[in-house]
């Protein structure tokens, strides 16, 4: 791969992570003041407006096969209102850090998943890469003042970790789609497609908020999260998807939990400890261990229907 081909990539990854690191906060703080439904309303308006805007200015139109719309209709449904709404309910329950942590084993599901459909083949430095990664995250969040089994956080720690499997599945599931009608296309139409599924059922939460008791910073957690995360955050995911495998975008966007969770310290007042510095450590070991030979040496694979394959994985 050449030089200015891996600069590139490596400064989507860097803008990816520290937009969504930020996003966990903006989140709780957005979620302290509205409630989870009412977030969820306005950032799927601002994130259509951005969506918008980039839409029209790239004129990326499209004209979607007939054959493809059942897939679209399952992608957007898993993309928005079940992911979302389940992250968004999640957060109101747990810390940042825990939910960095969770989304940190994004990886994980998605080899997984890969593996099952064929996309990718399950390699053993994939496996170690993944694992040493999550043994950081483990370290990342283990002073934190709530740990994730057995406390109140619970409730929301098993919704974040079902809007994982979600994403996780809407990662790998929707490479087909991007591949062939690319990442701003592919995106935008599953966000539409989800958002008029969900927008719907928000309408009613929406218009029930206190809105008195919402500051600026209520406002910016919707509009950070609409605009940065919905619409450039997600576009710079798919963009990736479309240079490297799966488990490779995840593992290379592993180091999200650590920015998050020092953003947490600093922010929220959240103990740093020997753990964080191991973690972080042990999580960059992965990306590496993962990235040397994955993006150095990437061999590219077509995307073939099931048919083509005779239906074997």
């Amino acid at each position: 791969m050449p030089l200015q081909i891996r600069t590139t990539l490596m400064g989507l990854i860097l803008t990816h992570v520290v937009l969504n690191s930020c996003g966990y906060l903006f989140v709780k703080v957005g979620l302290a003041e509205f409630t989870p439904f009412a977030f969820a309303f306005w950032r799927f308006v601002f994130g259509l407006i951005g969506l918008a805007v980039i839409f029209i200015a790239r004129k990326a139109w499209i004209k979607v096969e007939k054959g493809d719309w059942p897939r679209f209709l399952f992608l957007a449904f898993i993309a928005v209102p079940a992911n979302q709404l389940l992250y968004l309910n999640g957060m109101k329950y747990t810390v940042p850090s825990h939910a960095s942590l969770l989304y940190g084993a994004t990886a994980v599901a998605a080899l997984a998943l890969s593996a099952i459909l064929g996309y990718e083949k399950l390699r053993w430095i994939k496996v170690s890469a993944i694992g040493l990664a999550l043994c950081g995250l483990v370290f990342v969040v283990k002073e934190s003042p709530t740990p994730i089994i057995g406390t109140e956080n619970a409730a929301g720690d098993l919704l974040i970790a079902i809007s994982v499997l979600a994403w996780a599945s809407y990662t790998v599931l929707a490479k087909p789609l991007v591949h062939k009608y690319g990442p701003v296309r592919a995106t935008l139409v599953c966000l539409i497609l989800g958002s008029g599924m969900g927008l719907p059922f928000l309408i009613g939460p929406a218009i029930a908020q206190d809105y008195s008791v919402v500051t600026w910073r209520g406002w910016m957690g919707t509009l950070y999260t609409g605009f940065m995360i919905t619409a450039v955050s997600y576009i710079i995911w798919f963009a990736l998807l479309r240079r490297v495998d799966p488990s490779q975008v995840a593992i290379l966007t592993t180091p999200q939990p650590v920015v998050a969770t020092a953003l947490s310290v600093l922010i929220l007042g959240e103990t740093v400890g020997a753990s964080l510095i191991i973690g972080g450590l042990m999580v960059i070991g992965g990306v590496f261990l993962m990235q040397t030979p994955a993006l150095l040496h990437r061999k590219e694979y077509p995307v073939v229907s099931r048919s083509q394959t005779g239906g074997e994985s």
